[in-house]
């Protein structure tokens, strides 16, 4: 849910090359604790969540304009090492094939990767006293939560808030205004100076926030309702997923969990 789309070339660089740098720090620090013991139970698990992460960050749910990470399960089974290094891979991945540019790699492993690293050491603190149903759940939730801010911060801080917003279920008119907007600004900054120009592109920048959100549809549902449902709905499935998969191997493979 927390996977940034965006091309080539609209990040500054400072950001996206902070992104790879933060990755290598991650993968460096946590690689290293890898035994050799792990790699030889854990990478034939790797890959399997890994093609399991490709899937559902590359298919859209339909009825929700989202599409799962499952980040949270995969650091559920393999750890945050592992974990790290198949989020790493997914993201490159991804980014061969459109979802996103290459640019965005790092930034993306980041915030997913801290999906991987709350999600596991949460549920690891949960199973000291609920089940690993429950436990997989809240996890997800908080972890989930914690990315989104992440990226919405990301995104906020680089392009702008409206492009954090789920697109698919924005409005033709919304498009528009986008569109007219962008042709306002080129006739205004011609007419103004630079510092007025700051000024008012900052209080355009929210008054085009307020109108995306407006113009956000899902179902019956418009503006900030519609934006939480979403957000709701596609937080709540993903952690009600992750929660029956571990469910699932509680009872068939606890072992997988136990490690």
């Amino acid at each position: 849910m927390s996977h940034i789309h965006i091309p080539d070339g609209i990040i500054p660089s400072l950001w996206w090359i902070s992104g790879y740098i933060l990755t290598a720090v991650m993968i460096f620090l946590l690689v290293n604790k890898i035994g050799k013991q792990d790699m030889g139970t854990k990478i034939p698990l790797a890959g399997m969540s890994a093609a399991i992460m490709l899937v559902g960050m590359s298919v859209p749910l339909g009825f929700l304009p989202l599409h799962f990470s499952l980040a949270v399960l995969v650091g559920i089974l393999v750890g945050p090492s592992i974990g790290i290094l198949v989020v790493f891979t997914v993201n490159v991945i991804l980014a061969l094939f459109g979802h996103g540019g290459i640019t965005i790699v790092g930034i993306n492993t980041v915030v997913i990767g801290t999906e991987v690293l709350v999600g596991y050491f949460l549920f690891k603190t949960f199973m000291k006293n609920f089940s690993p149903t429950k436990s997989a759940a809240v996890a997800t939730v908080v972890a989930l939560l914690i990315s989104m801010t992440m990226m919405v911060g990301i995104v906020g801080a680089t392009i702008g808030l409206p492009e954090a917003l789920p697109h698919d279920s924005i409005s033709e008119d919304a498009e528009d205004y986008h569109d007219e907007d962008e042709e306002h600004d080129e006739e205004h900054d011609e007419e103004h100076d630079e510092e007025h120009d700051e000024e008012e592109d900052h209080d355009h920048g929210d008054e085009t926030f307020v109108e995306t959100v407006q113009n956000l549809n899902y179902f019956a549902l418009s503006g900030w309702t519609a934006l939480i449902t979403i957000l709701v709905v596609g937080v709540a499935f993903e952690a009600a997923v992750t929660a029956l998969i571990i469910r699932f191997l509680s009872k068939i493979r606890p072992d997988l969990l136990e490690n």
